[in-house]
């Protein structure tokens, strides 16, 4: 087993915290609500992140508090995967029906830092640059655990979403894969249950 560096389980900690998105909207939410919250919250990360990029003494702050956790590009004018993790939440809550976005959220929030630790940890076969067969794996498998519970959507839609946001999470993209793996999962399941 390889040895995995403190910063990155501290952040892939803050992504399995990020769950809390889509178990309060499916549990307690209406969509108008849950919008209205998470984009509260979104709207309270880009303040955050604007204001961050825009004040040295606040950069300084925020480096200090998560330096740790933070990729190095996120250490200058970019916003932070927390801010996209928000942004594809709400654009997914937005678009597509409650069970459809909830799914592909925690394929997101289970998923992708299930992934990352198991390939970091116990990945040999390489796919495409550091990702793993492991960490695919991983990744499928844990988020058809976290989703298997949400009704409305048969098993196998949520296998192929899993499927398919696995292969999004491999490919390098132009735009974070905290808002590609929601937006893509969700458009799929939505188009397999027309």
């Amino acid at each position: 087993m390889n040895k995995i560096h403190k910063g990155e389980l501290e952040r892939k900690a803050v992504h399995y915290c990020s769950s809390l998105i889509p178990l309060l909207y499916f549990l307690f939410f209406s969509r108008r609500t849950g919008l209205i919250v998470v984009g509260l919250l979104t709207l309270g990360i880009l303040i955050a992140e604007i204001l961050r990029m825009a004040i040295p003494s606040c950069n300084r702050l925020y480096i200090k508090i998560f330096g740790n956790m933070l990729r190095p590009y996120e250490k200058t004018n970019h916003l932070t995967g927390a801010s996209y993790v928000f942004i594809g939440s709400m654009i997914v809550i937005f678009f597509f029906p409650k069970e459809i976005a909830v799914i592909s959220l925690l394929f997101l929030t289970v998923g992708d830092p299930t992934a990352a630790l198991v390939g970091m940890a116990f990945g040999k076969i390489r796919l495409i640059q550091k990702k793993t067969l492991a960490g695919a794996l991983a990744f499928i498998i844990a988020g058809l655990l976290a989703t298997f519970w949400i009704p409305g959507v048969p098993f196998w839609i949520k296998g192929v979403g899993a499927l398919v946001t696995c292969f999004v999470e491999l490919i390098r993209w132009k735009f974070d894969d905290n808002i590609t793996i929601p937006l893509i999962g969700s458009f799929v399941m939505k188009m397999l249950m027309s």
